[in-house]
C-alpha cells in the first residue's frame, strides 16, 4: 500500500532516528520482476541474431566480391547445358540468385530465432 510507515524516536531535541517496521525490509528483499529474465532473453536473442547476420554477411561477401575476383579462371569452366562460361554466369545471374535465396533463408531463420525467444510477431 504506499510503503512503510516510519516513526521516529527522539533521544534529544536534535536527534531523530527513524524506526522501520518489518514490512519495509520485506519489500526491499523481494526478487526483481521478470525484467532480469527479459534482459537475459534479449541478450541471448541478440547473440543468435547477430551470429546469423554475420554468417549471411560472409556468404554475401563471398558471392558479391570473392567470386567476381576469380571470373577469369572461372570462365575456363563452361556450364554444360547453357554453354556459358561459369565466371560470366556467376557475375550476371548466379550471385543474384544466391542473394534472393539468402533473403528468404534469412527471414525464415530469423523468424525461428524470434519464436524461440518469444519475440515473434503475431501471424
Amino acid at each position: 500500500m504506499g510503503g512503510c510507515r516510519t516513526e521516529g524516536i527522539r533521544n534529544s531535541p536534535r536527534s531523530f532516528q527513524p524506526v522501520h517496521c518489518d514490512r519495509c525490509f520485506e519489500e526491499d528483499l523481494q526478487p526483481m520482476p521478470e525484467s532480469t529474465d527479459l534482459k537475459q532473453r534479449e541478450e541471448a536473442h541478440w547473440a543468435k541474431t547477430s551470429r546469423l547476420m554475420f554468417m549471411h554477411l560472409g556468404v554475401w561477401f563471398f558471392f558479391g566480391y570473392v567470386i567476381h575476383m576469380f571470373v577469369v579462371p572461372l570462365n575456363k569452366i563452361t556450364i554444360p547445358i547453357l554453354n556459358f562460361p561459369l565466371g560470366f554466369y556467376m557475375a550476371a545471374q548466379g550471385s543474384l540468385i544466391v542473394f534472393v535465396v539468402m533473403l528468404f533463408m534469412f527471414a525464415k531463420q530469423q523468424d525461428k530465432i524470434d519464436r524461440e525467444f518469444g519475440f515473434a510477431e503475431e501471424d
